[in-house]
């Protein structure tokens, strides 16, 4: 048997043994005999395997399959520069802890530095982003394979992360004629467990906050619920923190900490990756004692956004404090009038960003999933949802960018039966539309894309761009109005879409998709941005002028 062949199927067993249940390739030559493996390996129904056309769709792919599963995910790519289309997906999965276990097809290391074809520095290629890396010279197969379980560990504990396994592939790449039958041998290896640090006891002082950011993590959300309500504090989440059902939580906390009654907030306790409003970070960089703290489940860099922690702990803390009960009833009451001021706002038929984030987010039954687009979309969630149960919520927190969403979300969808929904800026969904563009025969999942659609750029109406003073380039540079029918282009590629323009359309459309198995589009085609940029702004104006009681 060839050399490739042998080290190809030794890779696929191993990957199967740590617990891989899912792969991604894009096509590709220097990367056949990984690739082969693992249709092999699907054929004998011990995984399922992906096919992308673009890397970078099959990064993201990856990624969203192994951070709603937590599981161990490969992505497949040959040589040169389809490695380098991975970057994005890993440095997510670095930020966000996510198991993918990056396969660089390489040429031998002789061809390296010689302007051989598709040869360009692979090993180490990720390096400050991956828990680990390995360039593998598979001459004589693979001698050693520990090699590749210890890498596949690292992958998986004592903190998740992207992991990348360069592979020195010498031809023939295909499998003999005569050794072409193969069924893989495995024998699942017993994960290595994480130990749990001991977690600290806090004295704290009666009027605190507990903020709860991205979190992908159950037990670690319900546990911080559990502190707000030992404490008596009110709680604040993000929407990936998995903690909007808590009984301490507040629908608008982040518009409240803008109000000019708040009062004196003496302590807060962070966990998970929080900073999506300025609100939360002028309250970082200003209250009297900020624990932070970094939990297993994140990734490796410190949640202190603002540089303000006074302590950085590495679990949940027990604690305790003289429970003022008026304390969270007085916040649990600004919050209700403020929550019915937002309804009154956002009751028209005229849709709106908020008015669709905040549609999506109540149509939604407790056993969905939805994804969030970072930029405008997550924020309308954190500042205009109302609390509620059920429904996982998942996002690319990790690096906060709008790259690989449709193809992270059909990822997401694609680890269960449920519906999942991707909310998305306009911006977002022309960035990636190569997560649309799948074969014909690619069994899809049951996803609805919902496109908030302003012709533009509409977040940098509320940052320092929009003011007077840069309006000569504003619109070029910041606005980019793109003009597109991007149901007809969401057509094109084969993926059913519709364009609403009112909120009772909208609610026809979803009501209407729900009952249809597979991919959806719908566009809402919101009011201008203009429009859009003064509603926030007379919400926020009348949220900041409520008297607390």
């Amino acid at each position: 048997m060839n050399d490739s062949t042998v080290a190809a199927r030794a890779i696929v067993e191993e990957l199967i043994n740590a617990g891989m249940r899912h792969a991604v390739i894009a096509p590709g030559s220097r990367s056949a005999p990984v690739s082969w493996a693992l249709a092999q390996a699907e054929q004998a129904g011990l995984i399922k395997l992906h096919v992308r056309i673009d890397e970078r769709d099959a990064g993201f792919l990856a990624l969203g399959i192994s951070k709603a599963s937590m599981q161990l995910v490969a992505v497949v790519v040959t040589s040169g520069t389809a490695v380098a289309n991975l970057y994005p997906a890993v440095v997510e999965a670095h930020q966000s802890a996510v198991s993918l276990v990056v396969i660089s097809a390489d040429r031998p290391s002789d061809s390296r530095g010689t302007t051989a074809p598709q040869t360009i520095r692979q090993p180490d290629f990720f390096k400050g982003y991956v828990n680990a890396a390995i360039d593998l010279d598979c001459s004589e197969g693979i001698n050693n394979r520990a090699l590749v379980v210890d890498l596949l560990r690292q992958a998986q504990t004592p903190r998740r992360g992207p992991v990348q396994l360069n592979v020195q592939f010498q031809m023939p790449l295909m499998p003999d004629a005569q050794e072409l039958s193969w069924y893989p041998e495995v024998k699942p290896i017993q994960p290595v467990l994480p130990v749990e640090p001991v977690a600290e006891q806090l004295a704290l002082p009666s009027h605190g906050l507990v903020i709860v950011g991205d979190v992908n993590d159950e037990a670690a959300s319900l546990a911080a619920g559990k502190l707000a309500q030992e404490l008596g504090w009110p709680l604040i989440w993000e929407p990936t923190s998995g903690a909007h059902n808590c009984a301490n939580a507040l629908s608008h906390g982040v518009l409240l900490l803008n109000a000019k009654g708040v009062p004196q907030i003496d302590a807060v306790i962070t966990i998970g990756t929080v900073g999506l409003s300025r609100s939360v970070l002028k309250l970082l960089q200003t209250t009297p004692a900020h624990y932070a703290v970094h939990l297993n489940s994140a990734g490796p860099a410190i949640p202190d956004p603002a540089n303000s922690a006074t302590r950085v702990l590495s679990q949940i803390p027990t604690a305790s404090c003289a429970v003022d009960e008026t304390w969270l009833q007085s916040w649990l009451v600004a919050d209700g009038i403020a929550h019915e001021e937002i309804q009154l706002a956002l009751s028209g038929n005229t849709l709106s960003g908020p008015s669709v984030a905040t549609a999506i987010w109540d149509f939604a039954k407790d056993e969905d999933q939805l994804v969030v687009s970072a930029s405008w979309p997550v924020r309308h969630l954190e500042a205009y949802a109302g609390t509620r149960a059920g429904l996982r919520v998942l996002g690319n927190r990790g690096a906060n960018g709008i790259d690989g969403l449709i193809s992270t979300a059909w990822g997401v969808a694609t680890t269960l039966n449920a519906q999942t929904y991707l909310l998305i800026g306009d911006i977002a969904f022309l960035h990636d539309l190569g997560g649309l563009n799948v074969a014909q025969d690619e069994q899809l999942p049951n996803l609805t894309i919902v496109i908030i659609d302003n012709d533009g750029g509409g977040i940098f109406s509320q940052l320092e761009q929009s003011a007077d003073t840069y309006k000569e380039h504003y619109e070029r540079i910041f606005g980019t109005p793109h003009g597109k029918d991007l149901w007809v282009i969401a057509e094109s590629l084969g993926i059913a879409a519709s364009r609403v323009t009112t909120m009772a359309e909208l609610h026809k459309v979803l009501s209407a998709n729900e009952r249809i198995p597979g991919v959806h589009v719908i566009v809402c085609s919101t009011g201008s941005r203009v429009y859009e940029a003064q509603l926030i702004k007379d919400i926020s104006t009348s949220i900041s002028q409520l008297a607390w009681k």
